[in-house]
Order: C-alpha cells, then structure tokens, then sequence
C-alpha cells in the first residue's frame, strides 16, 4: 500500500498562507452604511472614487494611510502591493513575461536552487505512489523528510526539503548541506515499493529537458555492447546479420513481437547516431553494414539505416524476403553513394529477374550487385556529367549594323561623354529622350583589383528597381528630356573610357534592328526602325571629393531612331547605364582556332544560286552574305532581310540631313 502524504499542515504547503484578513462571524450580518453625501442621500459612486485614490500614482500619503489598518484606509498589504505595482511598469513586467515564456528569464523559484545542495531523487515513476495526486511527489518528499530526520540522535531539528523540481522520471530537490547529507543515505532505500536512487548532481536541467530514465540508460548501454561486439573496424563493417538469433537481444526480449523487434533496430540506429560527433566522423568509421538473413520483407522496416548513413559505399541484404521492387522503393532516391549491394537469397531474382537495371536507376554511383560489376567509374562519370546543365553556347559579339550608324554612334558617344557631356546631350538627345543609371553594390569584384570606390555620388540617382519599389522614386529617378538629362550627368564623377579603336578587347558590343519605335515625324502609325546597342565595358573614374581615380565596369543600353525633323539624322530615344564594381572582361575578340570547312564546293555553289534566287542579289554578293554566317544559309537570309528593312532608315535619315 503506497504510503499516505505528510500530516504536518505547517510544512511546505502552508509556509506561505496568510490568514483571512476579516473573520467571519457567521449568520446574517446587517451591511455598513455606505458613505452620504452633503444632503444626506446615499453617496452610489463613493466606492469607485476610493479605488480611484488608492491607484493613483502622485498621491501623497495621508497620516491615516500610514496606520497599519485604520476606517477608510488601505490595509498594510494593500500598501505592499501598491508599491510593488508602482515600483514597477507594464513594460517591464511584460518584458519579465516574455523573458520567462521563452526560456531566458529567471529560473523559477522551484528551480533556482542557488545555495542549496542539489540531489536527484530515481524510482517515483516505479513505485505505487506514482498514481497518487500530483504524481506522488509530496509522498516522496514527505517520506524522504522523515526518513532522514530519524537519522539524528539528540537534535530536535527536522530535516526540510527547500525546493523540489519534476525533470522527467527524476525529482529534483534542493536542501541544506547538513540536510542534504542525511537525505542522501536514502540512497537504495525502498518508498513505496520502488528502490530509490539518490545522488548528488551540480544543476537542474530545465522542465523541457528529455532526461532519460534509468532502465533506459541501462538498455542504451546494452545496445552500445551489441554494437561494439559487431563492429569490424578493419573493414569499416557494421555487422548486423541475423540479429533475431543474437543471444544478447533475446535476453533482452527485443524480439519477442514484430513490433518490438522493429522499434529494437530503431533504437540500434539512434545509438549509432548518437556515438559520432559529426557526419564525417561517422563517415570515415561506417563504410559497409551487413543486414543479412534478417527476415525482411520490405525495406521500410529497416529504412533508417538510410537516413543514418546516407553515404554508405556496401550494403549486404541477402537472404532476407525481398520479393519486389516496390519492397524496395523506400531507398529509392537514397544511398546515392552506394556502390555494392548484394541481394542474393530473395525471392526478387525469380520473381523479377531485371531488377539489377532499376537497382543501377535508383542509385546512381552503384556499380556492383551481387558481386557482378555492371558499370565502371568512368561510366558513372560519364552520365553524371551528361546530366549536367549545359552552358549556353557564347558565339562572341553579335554586331549586326546597317551603314555604320551604329559603329559611328559608339565612336563619337564615349569620346564626346569624357569630354564634352552637355554638347552631347544637345546633340543626340531631345525633349522625349529618356536616362536612367542604376547601381549594383553586391556584384563580385575583380579578386586582384583595387579597393572599390565609394558609390556615394551615384546613390541618390540610381533606380535599381530591386531596391527602389516606390512608384514615386522610381518616377523621380527617370529622367527625360535634354535638360534634365544634362542636370543628371553634371552630378556624375568624370569618367575616361578605352579608346575603342585601340582597346577594342575591354569592350563587348551587340547591336540589332529594332522595330516598332514611335515615328518622330507622325507620318507612320506601325512606326519606325531603329538600333537596339549594349556596351559592356569599364572606365576610369575620379572621386568629386577626394580625387582619387579608379575602375568600374558598366553596362550602357541604348535605343536609336531617326531624329526628329530639323534635328540631326538619329536621336537616343533611350539610354540605361548601370554600373558595378569592376571585374576584368573576357576576350571575346581573341581570334578563335580555325575550322576546317569540309562543305564541298558544288555545294558551295549552289548555296550561291539558291540565295541569288531567292533575294536578287549577285553571285558576288550572295558569296560575301554567306562567307559572313560562316555558309549558313538561313542565318544569310536572315541578314539579308534585316539589312533591306535599314534600307528605308538609312535613305531616310540621309534626306533629312
């Protein structure tokens, strides 16, 4: 019979009682009068005022708040609590709120055991006490005091039990050292049928903590044996073939249902994972494991191992009962470092004979099954690398111009942009053009360059619409017209960019007819041709403040059309700059290895033929068209076309001048 709570009501459970602060005489008593007011009726509000007083923060005491209890005056712990409240604010109580909710407050006072000797108490959960209110605990505590009180001879001084504190199976308890030396010598004693276990520990885990029980430490150490025993470390081998045989776990009674023995391999697993610090540790440890003649029907009994050793190299699963493919689809997609696996002894090889092909599908660095090698290394290699994302196939610049209006454009832009910014803009610019810079900070920088540059005289520009979301400063940021524009570029630092002519090599340009653009004129409703130029390229810069002079790279996207009538032959009808920090171009005018044209020449010829029919270009010219695409005749059409649709532009612009 569990043994009954303690009878002492002055221990810890009314330590902190107060008494009622009124008595109660019983009957029926007549209520006071209320207060009166200066006509005599009865005054309604005369409680909510007095509330009013009491709570009000600047109120200064008066000789009768002062008495310990006095007619129409606060009692003494009225005014202990009024002046825990002033003392503190809604903010700091809500912040000692949150600070507790979240785990990084204060301990709580059964669990701030500061000065006290801590002991933890085993064996609550298996006595009979564990059923009883509240889980027993004051039972123990009860017991416990009284235990170790009957220690001492000829000291009337009992022995008290400060705190307590539940973690999982284990009461946490906190006493004196005096006491707590004769609270430990219950150590092995029995409370309620249970043994105890009673031992000093440093700190009381938090309420959250999983601690683990005594018999489960005990089978955790169990485990960790078997496992040892089966460890070969020579061949990096986890032995665990057979474990239904093994007289250690039968002992045990790991096996005496399908359920136990699975929830027994779980746990093998979870001792595995908890004896390495890292994945690599436990890499270099496990290469190989052995689940052999265990009986397994379907992987998802054992499909842990897995997710524990996800870059496992063999794996043994012969004579077991595997009959499918679907037995095995929980690894599918896992062991992607697998590269033996032996199926030997399963049904599967009657059943499905081709199940080697799915196997090779399934985990792709596998190589060998049932001792059979099926693919090599370089094979594997080979289709990993087929199944790699192809990059993009770079041709080089792609320049295609008409007249060399957009050649003549880039020589007189950057030249005229150095040094002469607002005859450029009057030039080349009118009242609809358009400009706007944005500036990337987060690009990569050239690993060998400089220190980059400050982008102070640039950010108050920029329309870098990742940063920018507003409509209103992605408005303002847009400039338009010639004297706008002309405002903006005063405002940018000096620049010099590479002589194109004689640094072509630090620049990368590709220029295409664009159509569609807004006729200046108002003749055409369908609109205009024009040129579509990106210029990706560096310059040199000097800092407005300090004179300094360093590298970015940019980016400059500009829109041509023909100029409105009076005004020249084009104008920029767009212009985005977008600078970063500077990184060296590649080459991409490095003359590429020459390739042998293997076309014969009655083919050649009759290239020639078929595109003198189909435009009315001659031989002669037909030839430099197609030498042009490198002999390939869609692309020359193609040129063809685009050049004829220039011809309108050019004639045009040259009439207008």
């Amino acid at each position: 019979m569990a043994p009954r709570g303690r009878q002492n009501t002055s221990g810890r459970e009314t330590r902190n009682a107060r008494k009622p602060a009124t008595t109660s005489r019983g009957g029926i008593q007549k209520r006071k009068a209320g207060r009166v007011d200066g006509d005599g009726d009865l005054d309604m509000d005369s409680a909510g005022r007095r509330a009013k007083k009491a709570t009000t923060a600047d109120i200064k005491p008066t000789r009768s708040s002062t008495r310990t209890s006095t007619r129409g005056g606060p009692s003494k712990n009225a005014q202990n609590v009024l002046k825990h409240l002033s003392n503190g604010t809604a903010a700091s109580l809500a912040s000692r709120i949150s600070s507790a909710s979240s785990g990084k407050g204060p301990k709580t006072r059964s669990q701030d055991m500061t000065g006290l000797t801590v002991l933890r108490v085993g064996g609550l959960k298996e006595s009979k006490a564990a059923s009883n209110a509240g889980g027993g605990v004051n039972d123990l505590l009860g017991f416990m005091e009284r235990k170790a009180g009957s220690f001492r001879t000829g000291s009337k001084r009992k022995v008290a039990i400060k705190k307590h504190h539940t973690v999982g199976d284990y009461v946490y308890i906190g006493a004196s050292g005096e006491d707590a030396s004769e609270l430990i010598k219950l150590n092995t004693f029995t409370f309620a049928g249970a043994p105890l276990e009673v031992i000093e520990v440093d700190e009381v885990p938090d309420r959250g903590t999983a601690i683990e029980s005594k018999s489960t430490l005990e089978l955790r150490t169990k485990l960790q044996e078997i496992l040892s025993s089966r460890y070969l470390g020579t061949n990096k081998l986890l032995n665990l073939d057979a474990l239904a045989s093994d007289a250690n776990l039968v002992t045990l009674g790991m096996f005496e249902s399908r359920e136990r023995a699975l929830k027994t391999f779980r746990g093998l697993m979870a001792v595995c994972e908890s004896l390495f610090k890292t994945d690599k540790e436990k890499q270099d440890a496990i290469e190989s494991i052995s689940l052999a003649n265990n009986n397994i029907d379907d992987v998802g009994q054992v499909e842990v191992v897995a997710t524990t050793f996800p870059r496992l190299k063999n794996l043994d699963m012969s004579g077991n009962q595997v009959a499918s493919m679907q037995a095995l689809q929980p690894w599918k997609g896992k062991f992607k470092y697998l590269e033996t696996l032996f199926m030997t002894g399963n049904p599967i090889e009657t059943t499905d004979p081709s199940y080697p092909s799915t196997l090779l599908e399934w985990f792709p660095r596998l190589q060998n099954i049932n001792g059979t090698q099926l693919r090599t290394p370089e094979q594997i290699a080979e289709q990993e690398a087929a199944l790699r994302p192809k990059p993009i196939p770079q041709n080089g610049p792609d320049f295609r111009d008409v007249g060399g209006i957009g050649e003549n454009f880039l020589l007189e832009f950057f030249a005229a942009y150095d040094s002469d910014r607002p005859g450029l803009a009057s030039r080349l610019y009118d009242e609809d053009s358009r400009f706007s810079i944005s500036v990337d900070t987060r690009a990569a920088p050239d690993p060998n360059a400089a220190a980059p540059m400050s982008w102070a005289s640039y950010i108050k520009l920029s329309r870098n619409l990742t940063k920018i979301t507003m409509p209103n400063p992605r408005i303002q940021r847009l400039f338009r017209g010639t004297a706008s524009i002309q405002d903006a570029w005063k405002t940018l630092p000096l620049t010099r960019h590479p002589d194109i002519k004689v640094e072509i090599n630090k620049y990368i340009m590709d220029c295409h007819p664009l159509q569609g653009l807004v006729d200046p004129s108002g003749q055409s409703s369908g609109g205009v041709d024009g040129l579509i130029i990106a210029v990706h390229g560096e310059l040199e810069e000097q800092d407005p403040n300090t004179n300094a002079t360093g590298k970015r790279s940019f980016s400059r996207t500009f829109v041509l059309g023909p100029a409105k009538p009076g005004q020249g032959v084009i104008r920029v009808v767009s212009d985005m700059l977008s600078l970063r920090t500077y990184s060296l171009l590649p080459n991409v005018f490095a003359a590429p290895a020459s390739i042998p044209t293997t076309a014969p020449a009655d083919q050649h010829q009759a290239m020639i033929t078929e595109l003198c029919k189909q435009t009315g270009m001659t031989p002669q010219y037909s030839e430099m068209c197609l030498t042009q695409v490198n002999w390939e005749f869609d692309q020359a059409l193609v040129i063809f076309n685009e050049k004829k649709v220039w011809v309108s532009f050019i004639m045009k612009a040259g009439t207008e001048d």
